[in-house]
């Protein structure tokens, strides 16, 4: 299996529930060979970006058998989960269990609302909301040049345990003129999204350039390290599963 690096901006929009502007991300591998390189998973469901503009709202839905976060990339709004709506800011995760209904509000607001929506299927309905911001997470650091912020983690860890399916949400940063800790986990495939600045990922030697909005496929067992040559830090997303 290959790494996949991939910008957000070379994927042609669409309208998606009643009013986001849609951009497909990474989605699950579902035939071999397939013709679309954006066709990689193989745990995560998918994930996808979506704008919604100033004073308009998303369609009231809910899948069965499917957790979701909503991950704020910019701007801020309000989720409806239940009864109740809850403001959200950009650097939010917000977990959706699945079967329940949820929608999306930029309706007081100017500015556009940015946000990815990640999936992945599960047995059955059910879960804890939850939103929680990497700004309330205490950093832990690589021991190099890479600081990580976990902001969601599988049920049963302490505070931000909420994953049914998925292995973690974090986000991470890399020191201006750092680089992380060479990595490799045998058994989580790994989506990173370059949330702010550029970079180079390592892999296996091969040097892959990185920067703002790209999409990274790191399949299961992949050995890499992100560097940051530059004067400003690195921040990226993580989707792990």
């Amino acid at each position: 299996m290959s790494v996949l690096v991939k910008n957000w901006r070379e994927v042609q929009p669409k309208i998606a529930h009643l009013s986001a502007v849609h951009w497909g991300g990474l989605r699950r591998a579902e035939i071999a060979h397939d013709p679309d390189d954006r066709n990689c998973l193989h745990h995560l469901d998918g994930f996808a970006r979506h704008a919604l503009q100033g004073r308009k709202t998303s369609d009231h839905h809910r899948h069965e058998n499917l957790e979701q976060v909503y991950y704020v990339l910019g701007g801020g709004g309000e989720v409806l989960y239940g009864e109740q709506r809850y403001p959200v800011r950009e650097g939010d995760a917000i977990y959706l269990p699945s079967g329940v209904y949820h929608q999306m509000f930029n309706d007081e607001n100017e500015a556009w609302l940015e946000h990815h929506v990640i999936s992945m299927k599960v047995e059955g309905d059910g879960g804890q909301f939850l939103v929680r911001n990497w700004r309330q997470v205490a950093p832990v650091s690589d021991g190099e040049g890479g600081v990580r912020w976990r902001q969601l983690g599988r049920v049963g860890e302490a505070g931000i345990g909420c994953l049914r399916g998925m292995a973690g949400i974090e986000c991470e940063a890399v020191v201006p003129g750092g680089q992380t800790r060479e990595c490799r986990l045998a058994e989580v495939e790994q989506v990173y999204y370059i949330l702010e600045n550029r970079g180079t990922l390592v892999v296996e030697g091969q040097e892959y350039p990185v920067s703002e909005g790209d999409m990274i496929h790191l399949p299961p067992g992949t050995r890499y390290q992100f560097r940051n040559a530059h004067a400003a830090w690195l921040r990226s997303l993580i989707m792990a599963a």
